[in-house]
């Protein structure tokens, strides 16, 4: 391995199931214990079996700092989870969700972190991997994401991005939602070089904003100078009147106003069109 990163606040997922097989808990154990030799923060659910208490014991054996997060179902009286856990998890940092759904917890999970590692897992593991995922894919975060694919298991979520993106469903590439490794060691070496990439790290700081389509639908019938050129660009893009290329073609086109009204029409019934195609989907 490496020489000595920057540490990070690791999120993990993984399988809570105590019939987990001994090939995906050796590799969570083998996750903890990387972590905590590179100094990272272990962050998971605080599950008592599975992959969650494999890797929390490789990094509790290897000095490893773990943030168990755990909705207050568990801990309440008569729960046997307190009496199932282990010292790994008794002696980690725990934060104790609330509510009626599973969503405060899930955001304690991913608040803070640097990144996401994803163990094999059922379908608790897949909806924190796809919500996360999805959030990624439209922008409102820039972690990145890793699965481990021990023995192929995440193979055909793999297929099912690339089919997406065969078939034109996705706005990105599935290499920029979702990596995937073989090892956990793979995994954490992965997400080390990415984040140590300065232009990464410039493009989760970039936000591109755009005004809705609604707002330039209103400016554009509120009957300004614009000419119906420049209407239309506004509408479709963020263009400014200087920037844009109808801007310029404006210039060149007659000024008379009967000419004018006629594109004017034409744009809103194109404008129409596209609006009802939309909805009709």
């Amino acid at each position: 391995m490496d020489g000595s990163p920057v540490p990070l606040r690791i999120c993990c997922y993984g399988s809570s199931s105590s019939r987990t097989p001994t090939k995906y808990t050796n590799a969570a154990y083998e996750l903890g214990m990387i972590l905590a030799k590179r100094g990272h923060t272990c962050v998971n659910g605080a599950g008592t079996a599975g992959c969650m208490a494999a890797m929390n014991q490789g990094a509790s054996d290897n000095n490893g700092k773990i943030v168990g997060v755990i909705h207050e179902m568990f801990v309440v009286d008569g729960s046997d989870w307190l009496e199932g856990s282990h010292g790994a998890i008794l002696k980690s940092e725990l934060l104790i969700a609330r509510g009626d759904n599973l969503q405060e917890r899930k955001r304690l999970l991913v608040d803070g972190a640097d990144a996401l590692i994803v163990l094999p897992g059922g379908p608790g593991t897949w909806d924190e991997l796809w919500e996360m995922a999805c959030a990624r894919h439209i922008g409102l975060h820039h972690m990145p994401i890793v699965c481990v694919n021990i023995d192929g298991y995440y193979d055909n979520f793999m297929a099912q991005l690339l089919r997406a993106h065969e078939e034109e469903l996705l706005y990105k590439h599935p290499k920029e939602i979702v990596h995937f490794e073989d090892t956990s060691e793979a995994a954490v070496l992965w997400i080390e070089r990415f984040l140590a990439d300065p232009e990464n790290i410039n493009k989760g700081k970039e936000v591109k904003k755009r005004s809705s389509m609604l707002k330039r639908a209103e400016s554009n019938i509120s009957g300004n100078a614009i000419s119906p050129w420049a209407r239309m660009a506004s509408f479709f893009g963020d263009a400014t009147r200087e920037e844009s290329e109808w801007a310029k073609i404006q210039m060149k086109m007659p000024t008379n106003p009967r000419f004018n009204s006629i594109i004017a029409f034409a744009v809103g019934l194109a404008v129409g069109l596209v609006l009802g195609t939309k909805r009709s989907k």
